[in-house]
């Protein structure tokens, strides 16, 4: 399994993949999986992708819920769920990262997105409350997912 983080951690709540990267590895919750944090290069997880492997993606993502609120989907409906993906945070987007993958055969079929949505997008500000406490949940899902995975 890998995990993989998206976002700017410089960023306010575009950095809650990385908190729950920290958050994952500092207790140890899903042993032997393999944690990334693309950062803002969500293009670089096209090498990184694992066929045959549960890949899960965590990202601040614009879905026009209520700041904080947490949702779990796939590659195929990353443009049904993320508003703007096409005008990221990141320079490349979800969408056109699954697109490449895609054209170059790298697609694995076992992907899960977890979105947050966030509530401030500003430097040098950390998570807001909101995002901060919806952490669990995203770790909550992931363990859902490695379960029904099993």
């Amino acid at each position: 399994m890998k995990i993989f983080a998206v976002g700017n951690s410089f960023y306010g709540d575009d950095g809650v993949g990385s908190v729950v990267l920290e958050r994952i590895g500092e207790d140890n919750l899903f042993p032997g999986a393999e944690l990334f944090d693309a950062h803002t290069d969500a293009l670089s997880l096209v090498d990184r992708l694992a066929p045959g492997e549960l890949n899960v993606i965590i990202d601040a993502a614009h879905m026009g819920l209520e700041p904080g609120q947490v949702s779990g989907f796939r590659p195929d409906e990353v443009k049904v769920k993320i508003q703007s993906d096409h005008l990221s945070m990141h320079g490349f987007g979800l969408a056109e990262t699954f697109a490449m993958a895609g054209q170059l055969g790298m697609m694995p079929e076992k992907v899960l997105i977890v979105g947050v949505e966030p509530e401030r997008i500003e430097i040098n500000c950390g998570l807001s409350d909101a995002v901060a406490s919806a952490v669990p949940q995203v770790i909550s899902i992931i363990q859902a997912e490695v379960q029904s995975d099993e």
